[in-house]
């Protein structure tokens, strides 16, 4: 945070920290997770088995047989982004992750906007889950004879099951997420043991996969925004740090370990599933086929069982990537409730989870009411790209504002003598310039990412930044009309 807290900044916090508190609303959040839980509850929200069956096709569709690059482009980017991301945690106490860091770098305003604008990005692709699931059980279940209904209904059953699950300690949640990661995790590994076992398809185990020329053979920009987009939650191993063992080691390296797990995992699972139909047939396949180009190699090299395991397994997929953002929006919320931006009640600590169980009943409610209206206005199709596209947007914005914040806070803090230059400058700096093109990827590729036509696109670009905007508004006025929850914003004083 910066040093420059001036005397009426404290005299508000003073006041402020006067203000009556509902019971438990002092009480910081409890849980006992280690490296490994935290980043398996994380990476949930990657939703891996989804990624590599709906999202991989998709990116060789357009980036051609150079798609795993790509993936290895995405991932430097965002190793270096976690450079900075992850010194921050040393200086900066806060579970609240963008909020706290963009407010620690930019200022409040910013950070008050960067804090809705994180809640309806994860709630914008938590409602395209939502949808996908419910469709994908109904597919499913349709399956082994069971009767058709609304999607909305094992949509709204999903709901319940995820919200119970938060309500409780994150310990619970972890376990749940680790067994669903390690399955997705298991399915994928034979896969690839299969193709590089039977020795690739008909053309081997190429290399040029890895060349720049399979990547220019494509749209490399669409191809790298989409890979980017496919790391979605490693961010948030700063949302759970005050539920983790030892905060100040356990943060940064399952954030490194996130994003160099799911970086290899989707590498590896693209070059063979491009293997498996070889170089010259696999565009043509992904583009003919997306949704069922992995099921199919899987049968292929594996079985049909494998193959019936991965439908299974695209489910449980998008059951944990709810889970986790489940989690993560509830904290975000907790974290305003701390700050008194949203109502204090938000900040109650359960006495024996340990949880934000009030902001996840909170954010339980507010799903349900917004799925109920889209229950009524359409088929889910034609929603889950836009919704998914646009929040995945607003999380891309966000990375770049944070990029922007390490490199500020660290030209303001002098004082710190134990971070090198590559921690607090290169590095940010590195970040910076590859999260603003990646943003500037995603603007100029805005349809494609969404799905919908240009004036949608324009719709949908205008609530991101107009979230963000509201945001910012919102703290000048507190700054004006009430100082004491201005002076409060991002700095997790209970």
């Amino acid at each position: 945070m910066s040093n420059e807290v001036d005397a009426a900044d404290s005299t508000v916090l003073r006041r402020a920290a006067e203000t009556p508190t509902p019971p438990g609303a002092h009480r910081k959040l409890k849980g006992r997770m280690g490296v490994i839980e935290l980043v398996f509850t994380v990476l949930a929200w990657s939703a891996p088995v989804m990624v590599v069956s709906a999202s991989t096709p998709f990116i060789i569709s357009f980036g051609g047989t150079g798609a795993p690059l790509a993936y290895v482009i995405a991932m430097a980017v965002l190793l270096v982004f976690s450079v900075g991301y992850t010194t921050m945690t040393r200086y900066v106490d806060n579970p609240g992750a963008f909020y706290a860091y963009i407010t620690a770098g930019l200022g409040r305003a910013p950070g008050l906007g960067a804090s809705f604008l994180a809640i309806i990005g994860y709630l914008f692709m938590a409602v395209a889950t939502y949808m996908f699931i419910g469709v994908s059980l109904n597919t499913l279940l349709e399956t082994i004879g069971a009767p058709t209904l609304p999607w909305f209904v094992y949509t709204f059953a999903v709901l319940v099951i995820t919200g119970v699950l938060g309500y409780f300690r994150i310990d619970l949640s972890a376990k749940v997420l680790s067994v669903v990661m390690v399955c997705e995790i298991v399915i994928v590994g034979i896969f690839d043991g299969a193709v590089l076992g039977h020795g690739g398809g008909s053309e081997g185990v190429p290399l040029t996969p890895f060349t720049w020329g399979a990547l220019m053979s494509g749209s490399v920009g669409v191809a790298v925004l989409f890979s980017a987009l496919s790391f979605g939650g490693f961010e948030a191993t700063a949302v759970f740090r005050e539920e983790t063992k030892n905060p100040h080691r356990t943060v940064p390296r399952a954030t490194y370990l996130a994003v160099g797990a799911i970086g290899v995992f989707y590498i590896a699972a693209t070059w063979l599933l491009i293997a498996a139909y070889g170089p010259s047939q696999a565009t043509a396949a992904a583009a003919a086929d997306p949704t069922g180009m992995f099921s199919t190699a899987v049968e292929t090299f594996v079985g049909v069982w494998a193959r019936d395991v991965v439908t299974v397994l695209v489910v449980t997929s998008a059951f944990a990537a709810l889970l986790s953002v489940q989690n993560i929006v509830s904290r975000y919320c907790y974290s305003l409730g701390v700050d008194r931006v949203l109502p204090a009640r938000l900040a109650k600590v359960h006495p024996r989870h340990g949880s934000p169980h009030v902001s996840s009943v909170t954010v339980s409610l507010v799903l349900f009411a917004v799925l109920l209206a889209f229950s009524g206005i359409g088929s889910p199709e034609l929603w889950y790209a836009q919704l998914a596209g646009t929040g995945g947007f607003a999380i891309m914005v966000l990375m770049t504002l944070t990029s922007l914040a390490v490199i500020v806070f660290f030209r303001r803090r002098r004082d710190i003598r134990d971070s090198t230059r590559w921690h607090t400058l290169i590095a940010p700096m590195l970040s910076a310039a590859g999260m603003g093109t990646v943003l500037y990827l995603a603007i100029t590729n805005f349809t494609t990412l969404t799905g919908g036509s240009t004036a949608q696109a324009v719709v949908e670009q205008a609530i991101v930044w107009g979230v963000l905007a509201v945001g910012v508004v919102l703290a000048l006025v507190y700054r004006s009309k009430r100082p004491g929850v201005y002076a409060r914003i991002g700095r997790q004083k209970a």
